[in-house]
């Protein structure tokens, strides 16, 4: 499946592989309404990953091999020539290739600057003759094509990919033209966010907006926001560069809409900075681990100026008092995974006193009327076992500490610590000053997905549904992902290799150039 895939995107592909020249302004294609634009430099990135090195030789060789199983005659000379020499493109790589999205995933694009247009030209009339594009054809100022379910338009200075998600590639016309036709000032390259991705100095810049999100998946989205707040308005920058051992993500609040901003404030005053104390509290060896500091009052207060939420909080048939229980948590609170195939969990929150449990023992009317279904049992002082049909969790205060699991272990250990805890982790003295931060342990989520599907081949794996992602894992050399938010406008994901002095992008071609990985 795998190898079928690289054969269909063999041409999306060799139009990513450029030269250099100084032509006509490209970036006017880049529609003003985007909710995505990516840039890449390609070039540099091409650098980290050693492809002019020994390892870059062998996925040029193996791109070859892909191309000649799927490519014939002259088309298939040419695809060699392209993977030898990317500048018989007729691209250039030394500019940005950017990446774009029309509002609600409508289309996806990408745009590529044309160093030589008689190459571009050249190269699309070989997939005409191999009936692989349509002809071309002239309108607007430049020249277009369809490959596939894709459009494909150039000028003397522009190179336009576009691919709708839903009906036919020729309803996208219309739009293919009018982006081409786009002069400076029109587009999404006369926005002050446009500055903002071109003066980050980073492998990846992108901007992102809410619109970004399919229509069909914002209803509720939309019936929670204010109506002078547009998703439109709620956007970020988002950068990305590949380091030694390690991919770093940072995104920023582009945000600008006051009622969004006060939002955040609000934010504030409930999320306070991490003490980092129930790190002592998870074994070293756990998977997922969240955490962050809340103050609970401010929490109800911020919900209750939703009119729908205070009203099913604020429910007279609901017998819990829950602004009692809200103003009880106050201090650090953490969740973590032993076990994200199992699903076994520990929740802890700091707690000003336990005398909020008592309000759980006016429950008990009500789940007796559902015939045996959901039980409440006590335990001992301050602790209880919730039985369900979908399974039993217990829950209580230790020292000053609400826990809640789903493991009977656990909650008879409840409140304790551990020497080899998450506390002496590498990235342990990183969580302290954060409004929230998690830690996903890639080296122990592989190994216990390894003890479950190592028994299966790659190709039984594709077979049964198994994901590139998935496999990628099983082969992948990764140690740990961190996520974190120092405040509400910024935020950092950290993607971090076991080798610490290997380029991220030098394993992945050493990865897709070795004679064992999971493509073949």
């Amino acid at each position: 499946m795998i190898k079928k895939l690289f054969k269909y995107t063999w041409v999306v592909s060799l139009l990513f592989l450029a030269a250099c020249s100084p032509k006509t302004e490209y970036t006017n294609a880049l529609p003003k309404d985007a909710s995505v634009v990516v840039a890449m430099e390609l070039d540099e990135m091409a650098q980290k990953a050693g492809l002019n090195g020994a390892e870059g030789q062998k996925v040029v060789d193996k791109l070859k091999g892909f191309l000649k199983g799927g490519l014939q005659g002259e088309a298939a000379r040419l695809a060699e020539r392209i993977v030898e020499q990317p500048s018989e493109s007729g691209l250039s790589l030394n500019d940005k290739v950017y990446l774009f999205a029309t509002p609600h995933a409508q289309a996806f694009a990408i745009l590529a600057k044309v160093a030589d247009e008689s190459k571009v030209e050249a190269l699309l009339k070989t997939l005409e003759k191999e009936s692989i594009a349509t002809p071309l054809k002239e309108e607007s100022g430049s020249r277009w094509t369809q490959i596939g379910k894709v459009l494909c338009a150039f000028n003397n200075g522009t190179f336009l990919l576009l691919q709708p998600t839903k009906g036919e590639a020729s309803a996208m016309q219309g739009t293919l033209h009018s982006l081409m036709r786009q002069k400076e000032g029109e587009g999404f390259a006369a926005l002050p966010e446009f500055d903002r991705i071109e003066a980050e100095g980073n492998d990846i810049a992108s901007i992102v907006n809410l619109t970004a999100v399919p229509y069909e998946l914002t209803t509720t989205l939309r019936m929670g926001l204010s109506a002078d707040i547009r998703l439109e308005d709620i956007k970020y920058l988002l950068t990305a560069n590949f380091e030694q051992g390690r991919l770093v993500v940072n995104s920023e609040s582009l945000i600008q809409n006051p009622k969004v901003l006060g939002f955040f404030d609000a934010m504030d005053k409930v999320m306070q900075p991490i003490q980092g104390k129930l790190l002592d509290c998870y074994q070293g060896n756990t998977q997922l681990w969240v955490g962050g500091h809340i103050k609970g009052k401010e929490l109800y207060n911020m919900l209750c100026q939703n009119p729908a939420i205070k009203r099913t909080l604020d429910n007279p048939l609901l017998p819990v008092d829950v602004e009692y229980i809200f103003s009880s948590i106050e201090g650090d609170f953490a969740v973590g995974n032993s076990s994200l195939l199992t699903g076994e969990y520990l929740l802890y929150a700091d707690v000003t006193n336990s005398d909020f449990l008592k309000t759980f023992e006016d429950l008990r009317p009500l789940l007796a009327l559902t015939g045996g279904q959901i039980t409440l049992e006590t335990i001992d002082k301050d602790e209880y076992l919730m039985r369900t049909a979908y399974g039993n969790f217990w829950f209580g205060v230790k020292n000053k500490r609400l826990y809640v699991t789903n493991k009977k272990a656990w909650a008879e250990e409840a409140g304790r610590t551990y020497g080899a805890s998450l506390g002496v982790k590498t990235w342990a003295s990183e969580v302290k000053e954060n409004r929230l931060y998690a830690s996903l342990n890639l080296a122990a989520f592989q190994t216990s997905l390894k003890e479950v599907l190592g028994q299966y081949s790659s190709e039984s794996l594709e077979k049964n549904g198994m994901t590139i992602a998935a496999l990628m894992i099983l082969h992948s050399q990764f140690d740990y992902l961190n996520v974190s938010m120092s405040d509400w406008q910024h935020g950092q994901a950290e993607l971090v290799l076991k080798d610490k002095q290997t380029n991220l992008l030098q394993w992945l071609v050493g990865i897709l150039g070795s004679e064992n990985d999971f493509l073949n």
